[in-house]
Order: structure tokens, then sequence, then C-alpha cells
């Protein structure tokens, strides 16, 4: 049976191969996704529960949503309620930590982010499913008395869809959310 230090240089090697296939994708982000994003009134902004020995280390999910809103509303990328997702032009800003610690406190993590969008079937356009239109990810290694770090790395994440995001809609055109 592996050790767990074994097992973590597996998780660690793998992580490096992910890295290596997500930069050869981040670099293939064409004008298809950054488009997607033309016209979107804003986002609700999810992160998905961690995993307890991130919490247990300082890591919180509120702490995520606060760094992500403060980014994008500073932006002034609207701010979207769940109840507002039915809107034409809403969309999910989703961020997902995912984590394996060692017995020496280290942590490797993958941050993925995305923007779920409703998109129409060309096949027929009445029928709206999500569909993930923009995507980010990133891995590395954390000591577990730094885990609020990756708060850093989510809010570097939120400001590659805010350039994205800006490019195809200008300033002008974004509107302050009405209560």
């Amino acid at each position: 049976m592996k050790s767990l230090g074994a097992r973590f240089r597996t998780v660690a090697i793998a992580l490096v191969v992910y890295l290596a296939v997500c930069v050869g994708a981040q670099a293939a982000r064409v004008g298809m996704e950054t488009k997607s994003l033309r016209g979107l009134v804003g986002v609700c902004v999810v992160v998905e529960s961690l995993a307890p020995d991130l919490v247990r280390d300082g890591l919180s999910t509120s702490s995520l949503q606060k760094t992500i809103a403060a980014h994008l509303t500073a932006a002034g990328v609207g701010m979207l309620t769940e109840d507002e997702l039915s809107q034409p032009g809403a969309a999910i800003f989703y961020i997902s930590i995912s984590s394996v610690k060692n017995d020496a406190g280290l942590y490797a993590c993958n941050i993925h982010a995305e923007v779920i969008q409703a998109a129409a079937l060309t096949r027929d356009p009445k029928i709206l499913t999500p569909a993930t239109t923009w995507t980010s990810s990133t891995v590395g290694i954390v000591g577990a008395a730094n885990v609020k770090q990756l708060n850093q790395t989510v809010a570097d994440m939120a400001d590659e869809f805010i350039k994205d995001f800006l490019s195809v809609n200008s300033k002008q055109q974004l509107k302050p959310k009405i209560a």
C-alpha cells in the first residue's frame, strides 16, 4: 500500500501535468470564450463547499465570495442573487477548490473558475441548458498556515475574468444593479 507521501507525490505530479495541459488550453482561449461574455448583465458568485481540512486551517467560502465580489463590483460587473439568474444576460461565476493535504501540512490544490450561462441548442433554440462558457484553472502547493493566500489566487482568477469581460463590454454598457 502506498504511503501518504507517495500518494501526495503522485497527486503533485498529476497536478503539474494538469497545469501543463491547462496552460495550453488557456493560451488557446480565443475569441469564443471571451465573446460569450458580451452582454452579460451580471453574475451570481457561487463557491463550492471546501474540504473540511481547508476550513480548519482558516479558509472559508464566505471569504472567497467576499474577495470575488469586491473585485467584480470594483470593475463594474453586476452582482446578482440566485433569484435574478432567470433574467436574460445572467450568469454564475463558479469557483471550486480541490485539495489533498499531506502529513507535513502541505496542500496540493486545483482551483477552477468558470462562468455558467443558459445556452440554446442549435437543433432547437427553445431548449435552454446550462453551459460553461468561460474557464480558468490553476494548480499549486500551499502550506496549511498559508491557506488564506488562496483568496489572492481566486482574486487573480476573478481579475482574469474581469479583463475578458471588459474586453467585450464597454464601461458605458455596464449599468449599476437597481434594487
